[in-house]
């Protein structure tokens, strides 16, 4: 896998989460995912999920700005800047982000296994 293959997996799980495509998702995600959201609350592989199949929390735009990957092994760390349009609880909100997350190499291919985001100074 190179850096440009691991950016290309976050675009893949980006749009399947705006298109609500639960399958790709779960093919994409790992199942110890450990999910940190700029609000500082967790969420696991199954209440993140869960979340967005009930609409409890739907992605209506994700727009990535400037990324780095980086490889160690069969990890991957990815740290970047990214803006989400998301609808939470009925209500719209606009993030801008930075963050960092990390890919893993199984034996069933790369997986999306941590998020650690904050939001982005003014």
């Amino acid at each position: 896998m190179t850096s440009e293959g691991i950016l290309a997996l976050e675009d893949k799980r980006f749009a399947a989460m705006m298109a609500r495509d639960f399958k790709a998702l779960d093919a994409l995600v790992h199942d110890d995912l450990v999910y940190t959201h700029s609000h500082g609350g967790g969420d696991t592989k199954a209440s993140w999920l869960d979340a967005m199949r009930s609409g409890k929390t739907h992605y209506r735009r994700i727009v990535a700005g400037e990324r780095t990957a980086r490889l160690y092994g069969d990890t991957a760390l990815v740290s970047g800047k990214v803006d989400f349009e998301v609808e939470s609880a009925g209500q719209m909100r606009a993030l801008k982000l930075v963050y960092l997350d990390v890919w893993a190499k199984t034996p069933q291919g790369w997986k999306f296994v941590a998020w650690q985001s904050t939001p982005r100074p003014a």
